[in-house]
């Protein structure tokens, strides 16, 4: 019971929490990239996304198996939480893809 609660909450707590770290290494890693031409903030943002649609379909798989209306309720919102974070992960994919890091 204790693990299909933690599962229905995924989509709650980690996309938003990858997210906010992927922001920070944003403003970090561009600088690192600009200088030695490698292409770690692409590589990590899309590594974040990975995370995060993972924390998003382990929701969506619980709200499936849960037998609750409350239990459906919450790993349901935790999956929409979750693609509104992933979709805002792949635009910052994307970003990393159109520009250059030296032009940050």
């Amino acid at each position: 019971m204790k693990r299909r609660a933690i599962a229905q909450c995924c989509g709650w707590v980690v996309p938003p929490v990858v997210w906010a770290f992927n922001v920070q290494l944003g403003q970090i890693l561009p600088h690192i990239d600009c200088v030695s031409g490698l292409v770690t903030t692409m590589v990590a943002c899309f590594g974040a996304l990975l995370l995060a649609a993972g924390g998003t379909i382990v929701s969506c798989w619980t709200r499936s198996a849960s037998g609750s209306r409350g239990g459906k309720l919450v790993a349901g919102l935790g999956a929409a939480v979750g693609c509104a974070f992933v979709f805002a992960l792949l635009l910052q994919g994307a970003a990393t893809l159109l520009l250059n890091a030296c032009e940050r």
